[in-house]
């Protein structure tokens, strides 16, 4: 028996290929953001900046964030809410005491049974407290950021650079990219260079054509008008495992528009394949969850949103079906070594090698501009290759949760380094 494979190869060409040409192309041209004049002339009349930072068992890093965050250059006090979840280490007793130390510290302690019920709800009660603590605030002229306890600003204009991009009264939220700082263990490395090779060339491409800028869970900023706008309850979702997803969605739905921050926040990798695997599954589930409630529902393409920034959001939410298609494609190699049938094609072996291997510019690009050494990009291009066929595992897993009707449910990510 034949099994003809053109179906798969035009799938890829379309799907894959033409897209990483058209992420490489966009690499190339793409320059670099710049917002910070000379320092005498910095705009006072930037808006405010209010970070959340939900923490949970993050007495390791907590104190080192607070207080770099606290001597980032920005012409206002930069002030940070701790959202303490009910944790077990000294995690209150830090934030506290920094909130003794600085009074742009703010506190708030979270009691079981409400807390610990996923990043959502946290950072619905911090927004919450905020309104209520700030009531006479211009919410159009104050930005709420969420952070996570180990995240910390790289370039010295970030917040800056934030508050300037707010300056169009369009932009209704912004994310910065996201560096891994302990690059001297390869599974950090190679989740670095997934953040350098594919999200921020993505955001990037997004940024200057569709408009469909994603927001992550490290190194947001949404206007609080936006906030409030989007639900009277809370506007992140708490039963959402990527709460920063579903928000997204919404934002865009909204007509709101999300920037992309070309500056860097940093974080701890997992250095665990067992850790990773617990994190990505968290992930993938929550991907198909906003899948299922804006794309299989129809919500998304009932919506007034321009074609291509429909189109564009359709893509993207659906890319988790490129895994599966590449299973398929492994499963019908192996098994074609033992079992009765031949795989037959009409497309030549170049166009099949190419459409193999037509990120691998794009990652090369990316890793070339986030200044990783040049004599690590090849072999960080194909461990990363391998390194990528983690998310069929984590996806599949995800599948059968939802088959089963699992109630989701938050794991968080275990610090390791101080």
């Amino acid at each position: 028996m034949t099994i003809s494979t053109d179906l798969l190869t035009i799938f890829f060409i379309g799907y894959c290929m033409i897209y990483n040409l058209f992420l490489f192309v966009c690499a190339l041209l793409q320059r670099p953001q710049r917002f910070l004049p000379p320092a005498e002339h910095i705009d006072a009349d930037l808006p405010l900046i209010t970070i959340m930072i939900p923490a949970l068992n993050e007495a390791k890093v907590l104190r080192r964030t607070i207080e770099n965050l606290l001597q980032q250059p920005y012409p206002k006090p930069i002030e940070i809410l701790i959202i303490d979840d009910h944790s077990d280490d000294e995690t209150l007793a830090i934030a506290e005491d920094l909130a003794l130390q600085h009074p742009s510290v703010f506190v708030l302690h979270r009691h079981l049974p409400a807390a610990r019920r996923g990043k959502g709800a946290a950072l619905n009660h911090g927004l919450h407290y905020l309104l209520e603590r700030f009531p006479e605030r211009d919410r159009q002229r104050w930005l709420i950021s969420v952070f996570d306890g180990d995240g910390r600003p790289v370039e010295d204009d970030f917040f800056i650079a934030a508050g300037k991009i707010f300056a169009d009264s369009s932009v209704a939220a912004a994310q910065s990219g996201v560096r891994i700082h302990n690059v001297h263990r390869l599974l950090p490395a190679l989740q670095d260079t997934e953040f350098v090779a594919f999200s921020e060339i993505i955001q990037s491409a997004r940024d200057g054509t569709s408009g469909t800028v994603a927001l992550g869970g490290n190194g947001q900023f949404i206007r609080a008008d936006y906030l409030e706008r989007l639900s009277l309850q809370g506007p992140w979702d708490p039963t959402a495992l990527t709460e920063d997803l579903d928000i997204t969605i919404r934002i865009h739905l909204a007509g709101g528009r999300i920037r992309f921050l070309q500056r860097h926040v940093i974080q701890e990798g997992v250095e665990s394949l067992r850790a990773l695997m617990r994190q990505r599954q968290r992930w993938a589930w929550g991907t198909l969850q906003v899948f299922l409630r804006y794309v299989w529902s129809g919500q998304l393409m009932r919506s007034d949103l321009p074609w291509f920034k429909k189109l564009d959001l359709h893509y993207y939410l659906s890319f988790w079906i490129v895994p599966f298609i590449v299973l398929l494609s492994l499963v019908l190699t192996a098994t074609g070594l033992f079992l009765p049938w031949r795989l037959e094609g009409r497309f030549h072996w170049a166009i099949l090698l190419a459409n193999s291997f037509s990120f691998w510019p794009m990652m090369a690009v990316g890793l070339w501009r986030a200044k990783v050494p040049h004599s690590q990009v090849p072999m960080l291009v194909v461990v990363g290759t391998f390194y990528s066929y983690h998310w069929i595992p984590a996806l599949v897993r995800a599948w059968m949760n939802i088959a089963q009707r699992k109630q989701p449910h938050w794991i968080k990510t275990q610090r390791v380094h101080n």
